[in-house]
């Protein structure tokens, strides 16, 4: 015999032996026993959480919604169990929508809030599952939504929060794009308002500049358009800078004059990288006076002083600190 017949000799005696024999039956019964449990299963009550989109539809041009409805309702139903896989089987191709109409809820008025009950929106509900469905509960119970006919004004943005940079870093400016912002609300609010605030936004330990999406601080019958603001922080750089400034002598009698050894010294500080170039030399005083000179009596040195200090400067080193010095006769011109 040829080892294709005893192949197939082997896998008959697989397919149809004692043991496969008893498989097969036992699969027989369990598919059997499987198909009377769900027949049993979709004969009784069973009850179920299906989601129903929920849509506002008929909305005038001029009408702005500002707080809308919610996007959906949880809807828990009780039926049988061969109704509800029924209804499952159906939304696959059409999913649970509901339409509600704006203009039946239209009050005429500038601005309103709306609101639907749970008897009205089981009303609804009615036209999407079959009689037979039983709606057991409603989530949310009420539908909600506020509007007005066009009343807006454009009101400027204003940053809330706090900002720091890091310890060799300062903040440089903070921007706020748009400036300004579209709000729709009712007029006894509008009337009110004198700007917009965004959200609190709070940053620290800043080292390089950076743009942030920030929203709109959020109340209750406003809308905003844009509804996100872009923040841009500049963030720059604390650096040294050494400016060489004279040594003049004040209130000195017309015959005398103070003569330094150097008349010259340098003046270190630290000063942001935006202002390096602002900061001169001419912003800087350093002198003594006829009066304080005649009080030095313990030391043949001078010990110098600033007598201005621009604003933003800091950290400010002279150096030499003291000078030799002397106080010459002026000779008078002929």
């Amino acid at each position: 015999m040829s080892k294709a017949g005893n192949r197939l000799g082997q896998w008959k005696d697989k397919l149809f032996g004692r043991k496969s024999h008893e498989l097969l039956v036992f699969c027989f019964f369990l598919a059997v026993s499987f198909g009377f449990w769900i027949l049993q299963a979709l004969n009784e009550t069973l009850v179920r959480e299906v989601n129903v989109r929920l849509e506002l539809e008929n909305v005038p041009s001029d009408v702005v919604i500002i707080d809308s409805i919610p996007p959906a309702l949880s809807v828990t139903l009780q039926n049988r169990g061969l109704a509800l896989a029924r209804h499952s089987f159906s939304t696959l191709f059409r999913p649970n929508r509901l339409k509600i109409d704006f203009t039946k809820y239209d009050t005429g008025k500038n601005d309103a809030e709306v609101y639907i009950a749970t008897s009205e929106i089981q009303r609804m509900l009615g036209h999407i599952f079959v009689t037979s469905m039983k709606i057991q509960s409603i989530r949310p119970d009420t539908i909600r939504f506020t509007y007005n006919h066009g009343l807006s004004r454009k009101l400027p943005v204003k940053f809330a929060g706090n900002i720091k940079a890091h310890g060799q870093n300062y903040i440089q400016s903070i921007l706020v794009e748009p400036d300004s912002v579209k709000v729709f609300a009712p007029a006894e609010v509008l009337d009110t308002m004198l700007a917009v605030y965004t959200e609190p936004f709070h940053l620290d330990g800043l080292h390089e500049t950076g743009s942030y999406a920030v929203p709109l601080r959020h109340q209750k019958l406003l809308k905003y358009d844009p509804s996100v603001v872009n923040v841009k922080v500049g963030v720059g750089y604390y650096t040294e800078k050494t400016v060489k400034v004279p040594i003049i002598g004040l209130n000195f009698p017309a015959e005398k004059k103070l003569r330094t050894f150097p008349a010259w010294a340098n003046i270190t500080f630290r000063i942001e990288s935006g202002r390096y170039n602002k900061i001169t030399s001419e912003d800087f005083v350093l002198a003594t006076t006829y009066e304080e000179l005649l009080q030095e009596t313990e030391s043949s040195k001078l010990t110098l002083r600033l007598k201005n200090l621009p604003e933003g400067v800091s950290n400010v080193r002279i150096s030499p600190r003291e000078v030799d010095y002397l106080i010459e006769q002026a000779v008078p011109e002929s």
